[in-house]
C-alpha cells in the first residue's frame, strides 16, 4: 500500500490530466454551441447550487468534527458564491434582448444532475473529500480560469474579475480542507480504493454535464416562463 501522502499526490496528479481533457471539451462546447457569457453563468449557477446542496446533506451525518466544520464553512461560502453569480447573471441578462424571459431563470428546470445524485450517495469522509473537494472543487478552479479568460476575450472585465477573485478564493479553501480530510482518512487500502473510485466517477459525471445535448436542453428550458 502506498503512503497516504503519495496516494493524495498521485490522485491530484491524475485528476489534473483529466481536467485538461475536460477543459478542452469545455472550450469546444463553448465554440460549437456559441455559448454567451449569460449561458455560461447559468450553467455555473446550477453547478454551484448542486455543490452547495450536496455539502449541506453531508453536513448532517458527518461525524468527523474537522470535516464537519469545513463543510459548514463551505456551505456558507457557496451561498455567497451563488448570490454573486446570480447578481452578475442578472446584470448580463438586463442587457439582453431576451431580458424578460431570462429573468425567470430556473437552475433546477431539469431537476438535479447525475453528478449531484452521485455526490449525495457518498457515505465516507474519504469519498466525500476526494469527490467533492479534490475533484469537483478542483475542477471548478480550473473552469473558473477558463471562464475568466473567455470573459476577457469578450471584453467583459467585470465577469472576468468575478472568476479571478471572489469565486476561486473560497473554492481554494474547500480544496485545501478536502486534502487535509483525505490525508487523515485514506490510510488503508480499502479507504484509498473508495476515494479513488469516487474521484474517477466524479470525472466521468463532470464530462456528462458538459455534453452538448444536455447543455442545449438545459439552456432552452431554464429561461422559459412557467
Amino acid at each position: 500500500m502506498t503512503t497516504v501522502e503519495t496516494f493524495v499526490a498521485e490522485l491530484e496528479g491524475k485528476n489534473q490530466s483529466s481536467f485538461d481533457r475536460l477543459l478542452a471539451a469545455h472550450r469546444e462546447l463553448v465554440q460549437s454551441e456559441s455559448l454567451s457569457l449569460s449561458d455560461l453563468m447559468r450553467l455555473e449557477v446550477k453547478t454551484c447550487l448542486e455543490a452547495l446542496e450536496a455539502a449541506a446533506l453531508w453536513l448532517t451525518d458527518t461525524e468527523e468534527l474537522p470535516f464537519k466544520v469545513a463543510l459548514a464553512a463551505y456551505c456558507g461560502a457557496s451561498a455567497q458564491r451563488y448570490g454573486l453569480l446570480q447578481s452578475r447573471l442578472a446584470d448580463l441578462n438586463a442587457a439582453s434582448p431576451e431580458a424578460a424571459a431570462l429573468a425567470d431563470f430556473d437552475p433546477l428546470c431539469l431537476g438535479y444532475s447525475k453528478l449531484f445524485a452521485f455526490l449525495r450517495s457518498l457515505q465516507t469522509v474519504e469519498e466525500r473529500a476526494a469527490a467533492g473537494a479534490l475533484t469537483n472543487g478542483a475542477f471548478a478552479l480550473a473552469r473558473f480560469e477558463a471562464l475568466a479568460a473567455r470573459a476577457e476575450a469578450l471584453g467583459d472585465p467585470e465577469t472576468a474579475a468575478l472568476f479571478q477573485g471572489a469565486l476561486p478564493a473560497t473554492e481554494q479553501e474547500h480544496v485545501h480542507e478536502g486534502r487535509l480530510a483525505l490525508l487523515g482518512t485514506a490510510r488503508t487500502e480499502e479507504s484509498q480504493a473508495r476515494a479513488r473510485r469516487a474521484s474517477f466517477r466524479t470525472i466521468e459525471l463532470l464530462a456528462e454535464v458538459q455534453e452538448p445535448g444536455f447543455v442545449r436542453k438545459f439552456l432552452s428550458r431554464s429561461h422559459k416562463k412557467a
